[in-house]
């Protein structure tokens, strides 16, 4: 026999989600247990409880939030009543990876409505595998050679007669990266070139670290002065090698803000 249940409904919800290397597919999500999360001016009731799917957002306002039922919890007692609305309030901070495998990040969102957030990670250097596809490595400087860093790397491969491919990759507080092209389909043996064309984009800024909120900067390709500065360059990729990136007489990825 039960004698009562208790009701509790979360304010939110937030998905760490792996955003490295291919995109589309199924979610990769990342464990909430192993990252630290340290948020700026967080509402006092605020708790935060971390599982494998995600981190979950508690709250004790209002009080409709945690309910006892008597006795077995109908359908309609766990429905979320209307008084468990409650104003949207921000929430903002950092999550970093104590084990260096993702790069740490701000993040900044509107929560109170038991929402799911799912929040974008990318792998450092150290946490990026190659594979039989390979991969790119590289670094974003500017001009002067100063690193960029957090600067995000969007590619698009486009093997011959297949659908694209996308991948994306971030840089270090080093300006450091290493892109996975895992998927990325290897060279049949009567194919016509031996590398496959492919599109590169970056979004960077002179500092923040919120993937979500870097502007799009110009790449260096070919070309002198500020002609050679694009919003995107063609790169050719060779798959199953593991080459560096660089723009044109450079050894590092030549970037400028917009």
């Amino acid at each position: 026999m039960i004698v009562e249940t208790l009701v509790l409904h979360a304010s939110d919800f937030i998905e760490w989600v792996d955003a490295s290397g291919v995109q589309g597919g199924a979610r990769r999500p990342v464990p909430a247990q192993g990252l630290r999360i340290r948020l700026d001016s967080p509402p006092a009731d605020l708790e935060l409880i971390h599982k494998t799917a995600g981190t979950v957002l508690w709250r004790r306002v209002p009080a409709e939030l945690r309910r006892v039922i008597a006795g077995a919890a109908s359908p309609a007692d766990l429905a979320v009543p209307a008084e468990a609305d409650e104003p949207l309030y921000p929430l903002a901070g950092e999550v970093a990876d104590p084990a260096g495998h993702f790069l740490p990040r701000r993040f900044s969102l509107a929560a109170g409505r038991r929402a799911e957030h799912a929040l974008s990670l990318f792998r450092s250097p150290l946490g990026t595998r190659f594979g039989r596809a390979g991969g790119l490595t590289g670094r974003t400087t500017l001009e002067d050679g100063t690193p960029v860093p957090w600067a995000l790397l969007a590619l698009r491969v486009t093997p011959p007669l297949a659908t694209p491919f996308d991948f994306m990759a971030q840089s270090d507080a080093h300006g450091e990266f290493r892109l996975s092209l895992a998927r990325l389909p290897a060279l049949t043996k009567d194919a016509p070139a031996t590398t496959y064309p492919g599109v590169l984009t970056v979004r960077a800024a002179a500092s923040g670290t919120d993937p979500d909120a870097l502007p799009a900067a110009r790449v260096r390709g070919t070309g002198s002065g500020n002609a050679a500065f694009k919003t995107q360059i063609t790169v050719d990729i060779a798959p199953g090698r593991i080459a560096t990136l660089a723009s044109p007489g450079r050894d590092d990825l030549v970037l400028r803000f917009s």
